[in-house]
């Protein structure tokens, strides 16, 4: 019912790449999931008697509340609540009999989440946060004395890991599936004037929905350059010296891609058929072509990302009838911009492929 209700409230927002590739919104979000518990067995020490509790079915339910950033990281204020049954009570006092109760933790957590742009919906994260447990034992026991049970509360350090992924069904709209592991300190729990301390350790599957305030950058319009003519040959020489060569003159196109994308818009491969065109009909047998990128995203990421650009151009120049020997490829990042920026700057002029042959 709550993914539901948010892919209602999503719908009319969503903002669609030209390749059909949805586009992720950054901002502040809220997220709700919800999962099966596996809490591991505890020992518990009330006064001189020693206690094994071990546990059978739990559930969790998390709220959480933060902020998405385009770089990946995504820092959130969580508050869950976490119940499982006492299944089992071993050693304690001579002459228990039954055991029984539930325990539960409700959770307050500074996490800090980091997201894996993986050029797809798909995205996975991994997150570790600390925070305060307020721990509650429900009519546990018997643990210090036969037929004593413990129903108290007390607040301890509590610290979770947990990994798993996303799914972007909208610009502003998760679908999760994710894995979180909790500890907390011993708690001390009172019973009259007798005291138990025991912690609390959790697995923990757990599946939910994500969304995000905010609406993601427009998708950039791809443009073509084109380089301009060559100049005209100079005049021939007069008769009696030797005819002077031409001097070498350097061919470049240059075309566009989308922010994050390696794919070619219509206007690139108009472009590339030009390139084709004049190699054949020049003869030219060496083809550069260098890839580039701006400096949104990691430096190691826009290295990736100009290598594949320009492996696109590459690819499409072999369909067109160039030979693969004809053809090399240079993957440039964000080294060498076409327009200076600072670093994080989406500047579509720097998105490029250059094509350069004598």
């Amino acid at each position: 019912m709550v993914s539901a209700a948010a892919l209602m409230v999503a719908l009319p927002s969503l903002a669609m790449a030209q390749d059909g590739e949805i586009k992720t919104a950054s901002g502040p979000y809220l997220g709700l999931s919800a999962g099966y518990n596996w809490t591991r067995d505890t020992n518990v020490n009330a006064g001189t008697a020693f206690n094994k509790m071990d546990f059978s079915e739990g559930y969790t339910g998390i709220l959480e509340g933060g902020y998405r950033f385009d770089n990946g990281l995504r820092p959130a204020l969580e508050v869950g609540y976490s119940k499982d049954v006492v299944d089992t009570i071993t050693g304690g006092p001579v002459g228990r009999y039954g055991s029984g109760g539930n325990m539960s933790a409700i959770t307050v957590m500074g996490v800090v989440n980091y997201d894996f742009h993986t050029g797809t919906a798909l995205r996975p994260y991994v997150n570790a946060g600390v925070g305060l447990a307020r721990l509650h034992m429900n009519r546990v026991g018997s643990l210090s004395a036969p037929g004593v049970l413990y129903d108290d509360w007390d607040s301890t350090f509590a610290w979770q890991v947990g990994a798993g992924f996303s799914y972007a069904v909208a610009d502003n709209v998760d679908l999760t599936v994710g894995y979180r592991y909790l500890d907390t300190d011993k708690g001390t729990f009172k019973a009259g004037t007798q005291r138990a301390k025991a912690d609390y350790r959790s697995h923990t599957a757990l599946v939910g929905v994500r969304y995000v305030f905010g609406a993601p950058e427009p998708a950039p319009v791809a443009t073509t350059q084109i380089a301009p003519p060559p100049p005209p040959p100079p005049p021939p020489p007069p008769p009696p010296p030797p005819p002077v060569a031409a001097p070498s003159i350097t061919r470049n196109f240059t075309v566009f891609f989308d922010f994050d994308k390696a794919t070619l818009s219509s206007d690139a491969q108009g472009v590339l058929q030009n390139v084709a065109r004049d190699a054949q009909a020049g003869k030219i047998v060496n083809i550069t072509v260098s890839g580039h990128a701006d400096t949104s995203g990691s430096a190691q990421y826009n290295q990736q990302l100009s290598q594949r650009r320009a492996e696109a151009v590459r690819e499409y120049l072999l369909s067109q009838g160039l030979g693969s020997a004809q053809i090399s490829v240079e993957a440039k990042g964000e080294t060498d911009l076409l327009v200076p920026t600072a670093d994080g700057v989406r500047e579509p002029s720097n998105r490029r492929a250059v094509i350069i042959f004598p």
